[in-house]
């Protein structure tokens, strides 16, 4: 009989001084029970220190939400790795929720759940079925995010840490993410059933903000390459069609857009050098 999967959450936080903000991710929750691995991104003199078993904790002097992940990723000791924000609240269960979802797809490298908000506006909109799927059009927020440690360590595969915030791009991470996982040949599976809470609205998200504009257009260059010149004027109408900009906005966004692709265009160039 094959063991039980061990689940671990890396919570990205920074500046803190206790544990206190634990509590309140797992209210309902016996807190013992849990593996977490903390990231404290911080300047402060006072480094965060765990006395508490199953909590281990990295103080890291650089900043940068994707570097935060990835020395959780790179630190991570649990089979299945579970993204967390420090904002968040864990639903009773979230840890069946997630080990069934791994027994059922068990082929999947990475899994996606729900979460519920606060308000009616901050819903988003999520596929009805599970199921094992390749599209690159479903959003994903950090905190949906399960895979298996083994599989991305083994390939590879970190967070690019030219986006999320405090990066040139500051979102969209999630979506780089997982668009190295599927150009890895490796699966994904996406669950219908929430796990966490957010309570108010999650950030890179307005569609109209030029930063999000920025993140996802450089986030669809690189999963699409040339193609994302179509799919730029495709999306700068549909924030039109949909009331995010206006008539006269369009240039102004297309423009963005397109200074987008060729900031990441340079990075990439660096890159190679």
């Amino acid at each position: 009989m094959n063991p039980k999967p061990s689940l671990e959450i890396l919570i990205a936080t920074m500046n803190r001084k206790d544990l206190s903000f634990v509590d309140a991710m797992f209210p309902v929750l016996d807190l013992s029970r849990y593996r977490l691995l903390i990231i404290n991104q911080t300047r402060l003199e006072e480094d965060l220190i765990s006395n508490v078993e199953g909590i281990r904790v990295i103080n890291s002097r650089e900043f940068g939400l994707s570097k935060s992940r990835n020395l959780g990723i790179e630190n991570a000791s649990g089979d299945i790795l579970l993204i967390a924000d420090d904002d968040i609240e864990y639903l009773p269960d979230f840890d069946k929720t997630i080990l069934e979802a791994y027994q059922t797809y068990n082929e999947a490298s990475l899994i996606s759940f729900q979460f519920l908000a606060d308000r009616p506006e901050y819903m988003k909109c999520y596929p009805k079925k599970d199921g094992y799927t390749k599209s690159r059009k479903q959003s994903l927020t950090s905190f949906e995010i399960s895979f298996l440690r083994a599989d991305i360590q083994s390939n590879k595969i970190i967070m690019n840490e030219n986006f999320g915030l405090g990066a040139v791009f500051p979102s969209a991470e999630e979506q780089v993410f997982k668009d190295d996982v599927l150009k890895k040949g490796l699966k994904i599976a996406y669950v219908a059933k929430p796990i966490v809470k957010h309570f108010g609205k999650t950030t890179g998200y307005d569609q109209s903000d030029v930063d999000f504009i920025r993140a996802i257009t450089a986030q669809k260059f690189l999963s699409y390459g040339t193609y994302s010149y179509l799919w730029l004027f495709k999306f700068v109408f549909f924030l039109y069609r949909h009331r995010y900009i206006s008539f006269f906005e369009q240039v102004k966004a297309y423009q963005t857009g397109m200074r987008a692709i060729l900031e990441i265009k340079e990075i990439n160039n660096e890159s190679k050098l």
